[in-house]
Order: structure tokens, then sequence, then C-alpha cells
């Protein structure tokens, strides 16, 4: 699976980015023009819950709770608890962010399908992304190296859309006006799309491979993943607003494993599911 293409700008931060979509993820790019001048930070607060896989490849899932928070100056840098960003191309259509996270490991006790492979440890995680308008569709690229645990590189490209749930229903006829403005005029924002992941060896070898070692401890057979396509994956998603501050978001993945990943004997399933609900507040 991969992170969400949008924030980037604090890894893992999407749980509470998410929130943010029900009043800016879903409008095109503003740019300088569209700034709000008074400069104040946004303040998001909110919990949720997750299911997911014990790790990428298990057929085995687990539910885990999802308490977020994050402070947020004009729409261009952004701080919480995962790590900080900011956007230093802010273009009408065009967005690039870079940030700084912590993360990327694996725990051995996360599974029992692990024992034996070690941790993969947490570290510094960089990231570079970009965004690009293309008139209801939404280009995303993502660059992410990390620094310690696989020391490797991961690449996202993708695609994504924001709709009002009254055109899926045939009620609202798109006009090509800017979505904050309708924004008032809808109770559903229907959000999807779709991705595909690229690892380097590092990265592949670390999450999927078998060292001699490795396979003397756990059973299994030793194995050298190398670098190439990980994963496809699909999303479907909502963003409800349930008052003037508060908002509820949820959303449904579909990854599967390719390559070198795929056929890692780490691996019990190559199909995985996630889902998420998220309800949150700003001030």
């Amino acid at each position: 699976m991969t992170l969400s293409s949008l924030a980037r700008l604090a890894l893992a931060a999407a749980v509470a980015t998410v929130f943010v979509s029900v009043a800016a993820v879903a409008q095109p790019f503003d740019g300088p023009d569209g700034e709000d001048d008074g400069g104040d930070w946004d303040f998001f607060v909110g919990a949720g819950v997750s299911y997911e896989p014990e790790y990428e490849g298990s057929d085995k899932y687990k539910t885990e709770a999802l308490p977020g928070f994050q402070a947020v100056w004009r729409d261009r840098f952004l701080i919480s608890p995962q790590g900080i960003g900011a956007f230093i191309v802010n273009q009408e259509r065009l967005r690039v962010s870079a940030s700084i996270g912590y993360g990327g490991g694996r725990k051995q006790k996360d599974s029992v399908y692990l024992d034996g492979l070690g941790d993969i440890k947490d570290g510094a995680a960089f990231n570079l992304g970009a965004q690009y308008d293309l008139g209801g569709l939404i280009a995303t690229a993502d660059v992410t190296k990390f620094g310690a645990g696989s020391k490797g590189t991961l690449v996202s490209l993708g695609l994504q859309s924001e709709v009002p749930f009254g055109v899926v229903r045939g009620l609202v006829v798109p006009t090509g006006q800017n979505p904050r403005d309708a924004f008032n005029d809808r109770s559903l924002i229907l959000t999807g799309g779709i991705s595909v992941d690229w690892a380097d060896e590092n990265y592949n070898q670390a999450f999927f491979g078998v060292t001699p070692t490795q396979s003397a401890a756990s059973g299994l057979g030793q194995y050298s993943a190398g670098s190439g396509a990980k994963s496809v994956n699909a999303e479907i998603g909502f963003a409800k607003p349930l008052g003037e501050n508060w908002g509820l978001t949820g959303a449904v993945t579909y990854s599967h494993l390719l390559g070198d990943a795929a056929d890692s004997p780490i691996v019990k399933s190559q199909d995985s599911f996630s889902a998420s609900l998220f309800v949150g507040f700003n001030f």
C-alpha cells in the first residue's frame, strides 16, 4: 500500500489530514491569490479506527485506534506528531511538497509469520511530492527515501479525483465551478484514486527478502528481492461535514503486490484490503 499522495507533508499524517478534505482537499489549487491573508494557523484534532493487514503481504488483519493532530499555516506548512513539511511550489495547477517524518519500519512481533525475520528499524523518512491539476483529475508523484531500516527508496505515481455525491446520483450537473463554492450545496463528497508503487532493491530486500540468517531462524527459504514495481492500489472514500467544524471521513483501499514482492515466501496473500473511519474537529 502507498502513503497518501496528497499530504506527503508529514509521512503517515494522512489520518489527520483526511479531515482537511472536508473543507479543502476537494478544491482545486488556489495558488498565492487564493490564500488567506490573515496568516492564521488551523488546528485539527480527531480520532478514528483502521482495519488493515498485520504487515504488507499478510492474510491476517488487525484493528488499530487512530488518534490524530496537526497544525497547518496558510495551507503551506504542516506540523504533526509524524513529521513536518511544506509546499515549496504552490501554483494554481501545480504543487510540490517536501517533508521529513519518522517511520518506515516493521516489528517482528507484528505477526507470527514474521518470527525469525527480525525488526526493520524506524528512522527518518524524506519525501518529495508533486501534484498537477488536470481538471477533474489530479496527477500525483511521490518519492520517499528512508534513512534507516531498509534505507530504500519508494516511488508512487497516481491519479486522484473528488466528485459530489449528487453527480453520481444524477442530481447535479457538473459546471466546472470551483468546488469550494459548490461545497455548501452538497452534503457528501466521494473520493477515489489509483496508484502504482515502485521500490528499489534495498526496500524490497528488507521487506520481502530472506537472508541466510533469517532463513535459518524462520524456516523460510532464502530469497533475494530486486527492484521493480511493488504494488498497484485503488482507493474509494468519502468526506461528510457534520457541522461547522466537524467532519467524518472514511476510505477503503485495495492493493495487489507485483513482481519480486509478490513472489516472496513472506507473502501469504498478494491481495489485501484496508479500511479507515475518522472523525475530526478543526479550530
